[in-house]
């Protein structure tokens, strides 16, 4: 199916996609702003987030970006070449980021330095079942599902969402000028790397959704996604619940 079939305007503009997609984001919209209003964001733009609750986020946050590639790879084993348009465009966009994503683990990795972890302490298995309950919820969908609704699930909701709680943060220096000046660069990469307003990675996976499942889906079709999409939202505040 031809991906122009479905958009009408400009690939970030909400207003190009069929109806039932505009539903689906407007139906989870609530969910959504439940994890971007989150009081640990608030806190890191300040610069007042405690060091207990940084070590927090940053260790619960660690299993999802470690296993965003898999999630990936997961969906990508899902698609057969020239079955259909929409395949095409994940197989394009998923083998492009797969490598990218490993490297935003590295990233990770050099945040969680700034604060005084290690990667040892990282890799040392400590959150909570509440913490874990995101990166268990990625994994299933990612394995388990279609491709539309495991695409929906991690590189359009729980990307995109944090594309924007990233960009919240990196509004004022407050939080990076918390870091010390030979390591704030390194610390700040991550978030750097996801805050950036023409970020279009979210967008792209909504539109591979829309292409895969067309202008008219089935009721069951829609509700799988508008479902996944809401689940990646209220397993996010759960983990960042744990941050207290």
């Amino acid at each position: 199916m031809s991906s122009t079939l479905e958009l009408t305007g400009d690939l970030m503009d909400i207003a190009s996609y069929p109806q039932w997609v505009v539903d689906v984001v407007g139906r989870t919209s609530e969910l959504k702003n439940e994890v971007l209003d989150h009081p640990i964001f608030a806190l890191m733009q300040e610069g007042r987030l405690s060091q207990e609750q940084a070590h927090a986020f940053l260790l619960n946050g660690w299993p999802v970006v470690e296993q965003f590639p898999q999630y990936m790879a997961m969906n990508l084993t899902k698609l057969s070449w020239g079955r259909s348009e929409g395949q095409d465009m994940a197989r394009r966009f998923l083998t492009r980021n797969l490598r990218v994503e490993q490297n935003h683990a590295n990233y990770w990795v050099d945040w969680a330095a700034g604060h005084g972890l290690t990667k040892e302490d990282l890799l040392a298995d400590k959150q909570t079942p509440e913490a874990l309950a995101l990166s268990h919820w990625c994994w299933r969908s990612s394995h388990g599902d279609s491709l539309a609704v495991g695409m929906a699930a991690t590189n359009y909701a729980i990307e995109g969402v944090t594309g924007e709680w990233a960009g919240f943060v990196c509004s004022t220096d407050d939080y990076a000028n918390g870091f010390e000046e030979s390591t704030r660069k390194s610390s700040m990469r991550w978030l750097h790397m996801h805050a950036k307003y023409d970020d279009t990675h979210p967008w792209e996976a909504l539109q591979i959704v829309t292409a895969l499942l067309g202008r008219h889906p089935a009721s069951r079709d829609v509700y799988a996604i508008e479902r996944a999409v809401g689940m990646s939202y209220r397993y996010f505040k759960l983990s960042l619940d744990e941050c207290f």
